[in-house]
């Protein structure tokens, strides 16, 4: 995968997310966790064309939200995975620039893109520590659970790098 494809996912996702409210917070969110996943994939060595589909999974990950507002008036994992998994089935069936393997991981990562467990078995660990870091600084889970999250579920070192300088280094700064 080229840098080019994997803008033209980013600008789909964004047009796509432009559409429906919340709007910049959808792709403000989307950005961060996309370079997060870049930065973490990166440092823990993986190769280009793992990195390429690490980020293009980040720009992918949450596009179920809107569909699962619609449908069950709300965007939890389980609503969110589940429509971006159909979603991202349909936007890459006819593509030609992703093997079949590609397309498949890409839907089980979305998917499965809040389940520790999926992380570890298809391999996303990056995206995965990236959506939790960026989830827990936005404040969707509270800042009292963010040491237990450490402890039970980032994945990779990296991952632990940026949650000790976020989240253990300036906890004073990061109280609301």
């Amino acid at each position: 995968m080229d840098w080019k494809y994997k803008d033209c996912i980013a600008k789909r996702v964004i047009d796509y997310y432009a559409t429906t409210p919340p709007v910049m917070e959808q792709i403000v969110h989307t950005q961060a966790v996309a370079n997060y996943t870049r930065l973490i994939a990166t440092m823990e060595g993986l190769d280009q064309q793992q990195v390429d589909l690490q980020e293009a999974a980040a720009w992918l990950h949450d596009i179920g939200c809107p569909n699962a507002r619609i449908r069950y008036g709300n965007s939890r994992p389980m609503y969110q995975q589940s429509e971006g998994q159909k979603l991202v089935g349909e936007w890459l069936r006819d593509d030609t620039n992703l093997t079949d393997n590609e397309k498949e991981w890409l839907a089980q990562v979305v998917g499965h893109h809040h389940q520790r467990p999926a992380a570890l078995k298809w391999h996303f660990e990056p995206l995965y520590d990236a959506d939790l870091i960026v989830n827990i600084g936005e404040g969707y889970y509270a800042m009292e659970e963010a040491e237990s999250k450490y402890k039970k579920l980032i994945c990779t070192e990296s991952g632990k790098h940026f949650f000790d300088i976020f989240f253990v280094e300036n906890k004073n700064q990061n109280e609301r």
